[in-house]
C-alpha cells in the first residue's frame, strides 16, 4: 500500500473514487492524496497559459481547472489577503528576502515589497511570469526550484500559496525550500484543508477534489506539519483563511458544491447590487501553516500545533 505523502504512516482507506480522480485518506494524518498522479508532462501543461488566470469565455469560466473568474480582476482582494499572511510571516522574522514559489501574475510579491521585503517570485506558467514583470515591474522567474531556480541563495522567508497540494511529492519540493531558507527563517503555506469537519462533511462534493490533476495531496494541518518536520521546519502556529470577494463571485465559487441552488440565487443576484456587496466567507476549508528553520532536529508531531490568531 502506498504510504501517506504526509506523514509516512502506512495505514490508509478509500476516500473518494472518480470521476475524475480516485482518492485514499491516511487514517494516522487525515490526509487526502490521489491514488493515481498525472505524469510531470500532464502536471506542466496544466499550467500553461493565459487562461489558467483569466477565462475568456463564459463556459470556460465553469471549469473547475485554474481560476473560475478573472483573477486579475480581484487583485486588490488578493493583495489584501496575502498581506494578512505576511502579517503573521513577520511575527517570527523582520522583512528582508523573499521568494513567492508559485507567484503567478505576482500579487504577494507586489504586497511584500510595499511591506518592505526584498521581494522575487517563481512560477511554471509564462504568461503570468511575464505580466508580472512587465505590468508590474517585478522580478518573477519562469521555472521550479527542482530545475535549481534560486540554487544557492538564501531567503529569510519562503511562501507557497496554494501549491503544495499540486505536486505529487512534497517531500521534494519541501526539502528544496529548506536548502533555501536560511536559519531561523520562516515558511508559509496556504493550503486546502483537509481534515477540516467542513471539507470533510463534503466529501467527493468538495471542490478540491474535484479539479482533474491538479490537486494531488490535500493535507491535514497535522500531515503538513510532518512533512515540515522532516526537513527542518518547526510549526510555529496556523489559521483557516477565506475569501473576500462580491456575493456574485462567492455563489459562483460555492456552484460546484451545491449546483441547483446556487444557479438560482446567481440568477436572481445577477446585476443587482447585492451581486456587488463585497464579504468575507470562511468555511474553514483552507489554512495557512507558518513555521520556522531551526538547526536542530524536529521531532514529527503528534498533534496540531499550536493555533494563532485570526487577526494579524
Amino acid at each position: 500500500m502506498t504510504p501517506c505523502p504526509a506523514c509516512h504512516a502506512a495505514i490508509s482507506k478509500p476516500a473518494f473514487r472518480g470521476p475524475p480522480r480516485s482518492f485514499r485518506r491516511c487514517r494516522s494524518c487525515g490526509t487526502l492524496f490521489d491514488t493515481e498522479p498525472p505524469t510531470p508532462e500532464e502536471v506542466k501543461a496544466l499550467y500553461e497559459g493565459k487562461d489558467y488566470f483569466v477565462k475568456d469565455d463564459a463556459e470556460g469560466a465553469d471549469e473547475l481547472w485554474g481560476y473560475a473568474d478573472d483573477y486579475l480582476a480581484d487583485r486588490d482582494f488578493i493583495e489584501a489577503k496575502f498581506d494578512r499572511v505576511l502579517a503573521h510571516v513577520e511575527k517570527y522574522v523582520a522583512p528582508g528576502r523573499l521568494l513567492d514559489v508559485g507567484a503567478g501574475p505576482g500579487f504577494l510579491v507586489a504586497a511584500a515589497k510595499r511591506r518592505g521585503w526584498d521581494a522575487s517570485g517563481l512560477d511554471f506558467n509564462e504568461w503570468a511570469a511575464q505580466y508580472a514583470r512587465d505590468e508590474l515591474g517585478l522580478d518573477v522567474r519562469v521555472g521550479d526550484l527542482a530545475a535549481g531556480a534560486f540554487a544557492g541563495e538564501q531567503f529569510d522567508a519562503v511562501t507557497l500559496m496554494d501549491v503544495v497540494e499540486h505536486v505529487s511529492d512534497p517531500d521534494d519540493l519541501v526539502g528544496r525550500v529548506a536548502e533555501i531558507v536560511k536559519p531561523g527563517g520562516v515558511v508559509a503555506l496556504l493550503t486546502p484543508d483537509a481534515g477540516s469537519r467542513v471539507s470533510r462533511l463534503l466529501g467527493r462534493r468538495w471542490p478540491e477534489v474535484r479539479r482533474p490533476g491538479e490537486h494531488m495531496v490535500l493535507f491535514s494541518v497535522r500531515g503538513l506539519s510532518a512533512t515540515l518536520a522532516r526537513h527542518g521546519f518547526a510549526a510555529a502556529g496556523w489559521h483557516s483563511i477565506g475569501k473576500t470577494a462580491p456575493v456574485a463571485t462567492l455563489l459562483a465559487d460555492v456552484t460546484p458544491v451545491a449546483p441547483r441552488w446556487s444557479n438560482k440565487l446567481r440568477d436572481v443576484v445577477g446585476e443587482r447590487s447585492i451581486g456587488k456587496r463585497v464579504v468575507e466567507l470562511d468555511p474553514r476549508t483552507k489554512f495557512v501553516l507558518y513555521a520556522r528553520r531551526v538547526e536542530t532536529p524536529v521531532a514529527v508531531p503528534t498533534a496540531g500545533p499550536v493555533r494563532v490568531s485570526r487577526k494579524p
